[in-house]
């Protein structure tokens, strides 16, 4: 019998597979963002090792069963590669956007999540348009969108967009 015969037959479909897909870079991109909502896929093979997939229900990393080639591009080697790749899913998206006065002549004082100091500040709100980072009260404000973001996401990227409207939309009186 030939040395290459049938052990190196139950290494062709491994070949046929190709490489298991790598985890994801921590770069934050509409990409990345939908490999952490693929659900958790243990591929084809059986050469079990733990690994980590983002779990879109729970918004949390947790540890699955990954068999050692397919599946999808959701599940990294460790538990800290998946938080790094999928930590802005837990922050509401609203919470990214500027601080928008709005359009029109009140003076209300509103709180808005500030991304640069990562907390909560008082602006002053004209009373129409802006957006949806406007909140009445600095609790709401810190509920939403400071603890989802203390919850172990302190992270450094950037937002995956910001949208800031010219100022000269302002109407003056």
């Amino acid at each position: 019998m030939h040395p290459a015969g049938p052990p190196a037959l139950w290494l062709l479909p491994l070949l046929l597979l190709g490489p298991a897909p790598s985890p994801a870079s921590p770069e934050r991109t509409a990409e990345s963002t939908a490999i952490c909502l693929l659900p958790s896929d243990p591929g084809l093979c059986r050469l079990p090792t733990t690994r980590y997939y983002y779990d879109r229900y729970t918004q949390t990393c947790r540890a699955f069963r990954y068999g050692g080639c397919g599946g999808n591009a959701n599940q990294f080697a460790t538990l800290e590669a998946c938080d790094e790749a999928c930590w802005m899913i837990e922050v509401p998206s609203f919470c990214y956007s500027p601080k928008d006065e709005g359009l029109c002549f009140a003076n209300e004082t509103r709180y808005y999540f500030n991304m640069r100091r990562k907390a909560c500040a008082t602006f002053t709100y004209t009373g129409c348009g802006g957006n949806d980072n406007n909140f009445s009260y600095l609790k709401d404000c810190q509920r939403v969108c400071e603890k989802a973001y203390k919850r172990g996401k302190r992270k450094t990227q950037k937002p995956p967009f910001s949208i800031k409207r010219p100022k000269t939309w302002k109407k003056i009186p």
